[in-house]
C-alpha cells in the first residue's frame, strides 16, 4: 500500500516533465505562427501602401487617376501622406483602419482640403527650391507666408469637381482649394489663370510687379497701353497725351498730335488735316503772297513740290514775261499796272 509520501513524490515527479512539454508546445506554436503571420503582415503592409491599392475604395478612384497623370506619378502616396520610418508606417495602419471603417459606415464626400501634410514631407524631396520660379517671383519671400500645401494643394492630384461628381462623391456646394488666411484674391479682367490670383488682389496690382517691360519705361502703368490675356497685347490708349510716350522731332508742329496723326497705335503715318488754315502749321517764307494758301497750294501736294499757277487770264502780260512787281508794286494782294498809269489793261 502506497504511503502518503509516495503519492506526493510520484505527483511531483510527473508534473515537471508535463509542464516542460506544455511550454515547448506553446513556443513551437508561437514560432510557427510568427513564421507565418510576420511575412503575411509585412506583405500586407507593403501591398496596402502601393498606390495601386488606393482605388480599391471607389472614392479614391478620381484621386488615383489624377495622381497617375500628375507631376508626382513617380512618387508613392505614402511618401506624402505618411511620415517616414517603419514605426510611423506601422502606426498609420490604425489610421487606415479608421478610414476602412468610415468606408463601410458612412458616405464619404470630397474634396477635403483638411488633410494633414506637414512641410517636412515636402522638404524631404524638395530641400532646395529655385529662388526665382518666374519673373520677379521669389519663393523665399513666399515660403514663410503659409504651409506648402496651402499654395500647392493640388500638386499631388488635381482632381476636377466634374470627376468627383461622376464618381458620385462630390460634396454639395464644393469649390476649389481655399486660399491662405488673410488674403484677398481676385483676377484681373481678361488675365490668364495664374497662381498669384489665389492669394493676391490682382485687380489692384500693378503689372510691373510681375512683368518686366521690354521697352523704355514710360509714365503710368502697363495697363494704360496693354490689354491682359494670353499675350500682353499693345493697345493704344484713347485720349492720351502723346508726348508722355513719344518724343517729337525737331521743328515739329507744336499743336496736338492727333491733328495730323489719325491712326495712333496702329501707325503714325501723317494724314494732312482737311483744314486750309495752313498758317496754323506752316510758316510762309519772306515776301510770300498773302495768307490764302489754298489759292496756290493743295493738301495732296507737299509744299516742297508746289507749282505756282497764276490766277486769272493775263494773256501776253504773263507773270513769266514780266517781273511780279510790275503788276504788284505794293503787295500780292492787289494789282496795278505800272506801265499804264496804274490802271489794269482791259485788253491784250
Amino acid at each position: 500500500m502506497a504511503t502518503e509520501s509516495d503519492v506526493a513524490s510520484t505527483g511531483t515527479g510527473t508534473s515537471k516533465p508535463a509542464s516542460r512539454w506544455t511550454r515547448r508546445r506553446v513556443l513551437t506554436i508561437a514560432l510557427v505562427a510568427a513564421l507565418v503571420l510576420v511575412p503575411v503582415m509585412i506583405g500586407t503592409m507593403v501591398y496596402t501602401e502601393r498606390p495601386q491599392f488606393c482605388p480599391v475604395c471607389h472614392e479614391m478612384g478620381p484621386y488615383y487617376d489624377a495622381w497617375a497623370v500628375g507631376p508626382h506619378a513617380d512618387t508613392s502616396c505614402v511618401d506624402c501622406h505618411v511620415d517616414p520610418g517603419v514605426v510611423n508606417h506601422g502606426l498609420h495602419k490604425f489610421v487606415a483602419l479608421k478610414e476602412l471603417w468610415n468606408h463601410f459606415t458612412r458616405v464619404n464626400l470630397f474634396p477635403n482640403y483638411a488633410v494633414e501634410l506637414p512641410n517636412a514631407r515636402c522638404v524631404a524631396c524638395h530641400e532646395k527650391v529655385k529662388d526665382t520660379l518666374g519673373a520677379k517671383f521669389s519663393h523665399a519671400v513666399h515660403a514663410d507666408k503659409a504651409p506648402c500645401k496651402d499654395c500647392h494643394a493640388t500638386v499631388g492630384h488635381e482632381v476636377s469637381l466634374a470627376a468627383l461628381d461622376k464618381a458620385g462623391i462630390l460634396k454639395p456646394a464644393a469649390t476649389g482649394p481655399p486660399v491662405p488666411g488673410g488674403v484677398t484674391p481676385s483676377a484681373a479682367a481678361g488675365h490668364i489663370k495664374v497662381a498669384c490670383q489665389r492669394c493676391h488682389d490682382q485687380a489692384k496690382m500693378k503689372c510691373s510687379l510681375c512683368h518686366k517691360a521690354t521697352h523704355e519705361v514710360k509714365p503710368g502703368d502697363c495697363s494704360d497701353c496693354h490689354t491682359t490675356g494670353t499675350k500682353f497685347l499693345f493697345k493704344h490708349p484713347d485720349g492720351a497725351n502723346c508726348s508722355k510716350c513719344h518724343k517729337t522731332p525737331a521743328n515739329h508742329f507744336a499743336g496736338d498730335c492727333t491733328t495730323c496723326h489719325k491712326s495712333g497705335g496702329k501707325t503714325w503715318t501723317f494724314t494732312h488735316p482737311a483744314s486750309t488754315a495752313c498758317a496754323s502749321c506752316h510758316k510762309p517764307p519772306a515776301k510770300h503772297f498773302g495768307n490764302a494758301c489754298a489759292t496756290c497750294h493743295r493738301v495732296s501736294i507737299p509744299f516742297s513740290k508746289t507749282v505756282f499757277r497764276h490766277t486769272g487770264n493775263t494773256g501776253e502780260h504773263s507773270y513769266r514775261s514780266f517781273a511780279c512787281v510790275k503788276c504788284h508794286p505794293k503787295s500780292y494782294t492787289s494789282a496795278s499796272c505800272t506801265c499804264h498809269g496804274g490802271k489794269i489793261p482791259r485788253d491784250d
